[in-house]
């Protein structure tokens, strides 16, 4: 999986952290009706700080801009709420590199409309519509103020204070519905 390069740079750094957004195909096919066509994107984050950080991987959402350039309305709602678990906040030692991947899959939400729906923000559910054969482009936004978090496990509350805090958008990476 490489990011694209048709941008001057494959990603973009932030306080010696590098990110990337990850597509795992340029090209996806219209499901058939009724039917589910699944996809995978993401961001990759490399630490070339000299600090460990932490972050909060359902936190990285999905941008979208159709083929016109402007950016597609995303629906959020919730279904149930998770506990986090300490996979959803890993610590990136200096050096290393992570990937995140997000599940989503294209459906039709009617006869007449193609939706992008996966899950988001422990137990929310994040929607784009009206997806047509054509080029679109999509990037990971992250926010995060607190470098101190008390975060609900399910065996507790831990502390954590060593999040990286800052907001960020990755390049965007094109890919094709056909």
């Amino acid at each position: 999986m490489t990011p694209d390069k048709s941008n001057n740079s494959s990603g973009i750094e932030v306080d010696g952290m590098y990110f990337e957004t990850l597509v795992s195909e340029r090209k996806y096919n219209i499901p058939i009706f009724e039917e589910e066509t699944p996809i995978k994107f993401g961001a990759r984050i490399t630490n070339n700080s000299s600090t460990p950080y932490r972050f909060e991987l359902p936190h990285f959402v999905p941008e979208i801009l159709n083929p016109h350039g402007k950016l597609m309305e995303m629906s959020f709602r919730r279904n149930a709420t998770r506990f986090v678990e300490e996979s959803d906040i890993p610590l990136i030692m200096s050096g290393e590199s992570l990937e995140y991947w997000m599940d989503v899959k294209f459906k039709w939400y009617n006869k007449n409309c193609i939706e992008l729906t996966g899950y988001a923000l422990y137990g929310g559910i994040l929607s784009f519509y009206n997806f047509k054969p054509t080029k679109y482009q999509i990037r990971m936004k992250y926010v995060n103020d607190l470098s101190t978090r008390k975060v609900r496990l399910s065996a507790g509350f831990t502390e954590h204070g060593d999040f990286w805090t800052g907001q960020i958008a990755t390049n965007f990476v094109n890919f094709r519905l056909r």
